[in-house]
């Protein structure tokens, strides 16, 4: 099989993640890099064609891929000039930063008829394949309600040095709540309503610090949300399953997926039970662990992209469904500014069109 000749248009942190897993995938030649800040790249990577202007590197490397980890404002421009030249895009979260350049994306790609694939890396944890098939299979029954914690407190450094993290778009609800709104929408179900509160006690900061969310899913489940980058505690799921090293491991679930006949702790994948056939709280429960063996998110995405590029799967996430998880997103901050329970169905049937239903893998 020949290589796929791949660019990425980016260099930040996300973007030398993705560099430093292409340079390590046996099925990708780098293409090229473009970054506006092409010397400084240039001398990172020495042995790499190097751009200031990105479509430039489209045009003079002609890659047949391009992972776009540019920043948020800019990534459905990326997205429409690599679909006008026919180029497969692995566009990183969020998919665009409003909804209306999320339609347009939508529609670049559509028209040309290119593959897509939005990174939100968790969908590729076996960890979550596996709860995934368990709640599908209703080994805990119907499900209930689901709920999650994600805190952490994030050093003052981490403000100083890019200031607009103090500014509205720059708390952890359009920063970090973005990933597991999109891992409830993948494990879960589709969310039909939102309602949310905010705080910004702990710093002081224009942007909240904490943020509460109540959730409706289509299904009928309930979920609740408490997010905060300014408390201490070793529930995240970076933490909890280890997939980035600057979240020390901890090892703890930070979700409680409660069923009609019994309860999933994620991503410990522990499984609470009763031995008898009716549901009682007068029976004990008792826990089995399951096991899901780890692995690299980045690589099993880029594995995924290149089957995806190849015609031998079909996207996990395409651009269109990562516009669903910013409309959700979205919608927690609009909550918690207007004090109203914002639904979302109407504005997914008129912004993008309807998806089929999906199957867990």
């Amino acid at each position: 099989m020949t290589n796929i000749a791949i660019g990425v248009i980016g260099a930040g942190l996300i973007g030398r993640k993705h560099l430093a897993k292409i340079a390590e995938h046996p099925d990708f030649d780098l293409a090229g890099i473009a970054d506006v800040n092409a010397e400084q790249v240039a001398a990172q990577n020495p042995a790499a064609r190097v751009f200031a202007d990105y479509r430039a590197m489209l045009d003079e490397t002609r890659p047949d891929a391009v992972i776009i980890a540019s920043p948020n404002q800019l990534h459905a421009e990326n997205g429409i000039e690599c679909a006008r030249r026919g180029i497969h895009i692995l566009i990183e979260k969020p998919v665009t930063d409003t909804l209306a350049s999320a339609n347009a994306l939508i529609s670049a790609v559509k028209a040309a008829g290119i593959q897509s694939l939005v990174g939100h890396h968790r969908r590729h944890h076996r960890q979550v394949a596996t709860l995934r098939s368990l709640l599908n299979e209703r080994q805990i029954g119907d499900l209930v309600g689901v709920s999650a914690i994600w805190a952490v407190y994030k050093p003052d450094p981490y403000f100083k040095v890019a200031p607009w993290r103090t500014q509205a778009g720059g708390g952890p609800v359009l920063i970090n709540l973005i990933h597991e709104i999109d891992f409830l929408r993948f494990s879960v179900g589709e969310i039909a309503t939102v309602g949310a509160v905010v705080s910004n006690r702990q710093r002081g900061f224009a942007v909240e610090d904490t943020a509460g969310v109540l959730i409706e899913f289509e299904n009928g489940a309930i979920g609740t949300f408490f997010a905060s980058d300014s408390a201490v505690s070793p529930w995240t799921t970076e933490q909890g399953v280890g997939e980035s090293p600057e979240f020390p491991f901890s090892g703890e679930s930070s979700y409680r997926f409660m069923g009609s006949r019994g309860a999933l702790e994620f991503p410990n994948l522990v499984q609470w039970a009763q031995a008898g056939d009716a549901p009682s709280w007068n029976e004990p429960i008792q826990a089995r662990r399951i096991h899901a063996p780890t692995l690299d998110p980045y690589v099993a995405q880029l594995d995924h992209f290149r089957d995806l590029i190849l015609g031998k799967a079909a996207s996990l996430q395409p651009v269109e469904d990562g516009a669903r998880t910013l409309i959700a997103t979205l919608a927690v901050a609009e909550a918690a500014a207007t004090g109203q329970r914002i639904d979302l169905r109407e504005r997914c049937a008129t912004l993008l069109p309807p998806q089929p239903e999906r199957k867990a893998s």
